[in-house]
């Protein structure tokens, strides 16, 4: 079981990696449009990497017994000004991306370390117990 507040946060980075997988599709596209076939190629894979990457957060919320939201998709721009520009974006998108994936780490590992905090000193108190 998943508490709720993790529960959000990952149901937060299933929206970021949607949002993802859209934004590097409509860049594949106009790559694609463009005449740039293998960036074209480079950036449909991508997109179907980030999609996967949703996919493995819905399921490992669903398996924990949390609820998954599916993010209503966001229509990214369709137009870039050349090449330089798609891999500009893309590098700060991803950048943005890895910073949110650390917070959600240091949140859940914060959560365990409370988690695992407060179920040895229950134990202590416990053994306490019985010791009186």
């Amino acid at each position: 079981m998943i508490s709720k507040k993790i529960e959000k946060l990952l149901n937060q980075q299933v929206a970021m990696e949607s949002d993802s997988s859209q934004f590097y599709l409509a860049m594949a596209s106009w790559a694609e449009r463009s005449g740039y076939n293998g960036v074209s190629a480079f950036l449909y894979r991508h997109s179907d990497e980030e999609r996967q990457h949703m996919l493995k957060l819905i399921k490992f919320v669903n398996e924990r017994g949390g609820v998954s939201q599916l993010p209503a998709l966001k229509s990214p721009p369709v137009n870039f000004k050349n090449v330089n520009e798609v891999f500009e974006q893309l590098l700060k998108h991803e950048v943005k991306v890895s910073e949110e994936i650390n917070k959600l780490v240091d949140n859940c590992l914060a959560e365990k370390i409370i988690r695992h905090i407060t179920s040895c000193n229950g134990t202590y108190r416990n053994k306490l117990k019985r010791n009186d």
